[in-house]
């Protein structure tokens, strides 16, 4: 079952569609995913913005958003894989193909946070050359945000 077809694709505005799509992604991922208004919110005065999602036979299976925080450091926001098509390497390609962007765009390093109780999630950043920089628990909150950083190689 690992020889899926998918198809990447780079968006760099956020339409009523794309929004369905992640919004779909986003329930049957997390626990509590963030609503089309905070998504639209947090989207709309982004420079740099990647939305890249994968299809699977026109059916949205991933997805990776990112956008510039600062002249040198590119956030990679929000992303995951639906639960039917993990261990595909979706993920991976996702992060690659975010990464691409980010390079293209003359930034020097990749920044994400995850929860401590996303591990699949930590590993692979972790796999792909990020390191952890820093952690973060809010008052109250049982789970731990960890804060990851990777230098981006620039080819000369």
């Amino acid at each position: 079952m690992n020889d899926i077809m998918t198809k990447e694709i780079l968006f760099t505005k956020l339409s009523e569609k794309l929004l369905e799509d992640i919004n779909f992604l986003e329930k049957s991922i997390f626990k509590s995913p963030h609503s089309k208004t905070k998504i639209r919110n947090e989207l709309s005065t982004k420079s740099n913005l990647s939305l890249i999602i994968s299809y699977c036979e026109d059916i949205p299976v991933g997805f990776k958003i990112g956008f510039e925080r600062s002249n040198r450091i590119y956030y990679s926001w929000s992303g995951g894989v639906h639960p039917d098509y993990r261990s595909r390497g979706i993920a991976k390609k996702l992060m690659h193909l975010q990464h691409q962007f980010a390079q293209l765009h003359n930034f020097s390093v990749v920044c994400t946070q995850t929860e401590n109780k996303y591990k699949d999630m930590l590993i692979l950043n972790l796999k792909q050359g990020f390191e952890i920089r820093g952690v973060i628990q809010s008052t109250g909150d049982a789970s731990l945000t960890l804060v990851l950083e990777k230098e981006i190689r620039h080819e000369s």
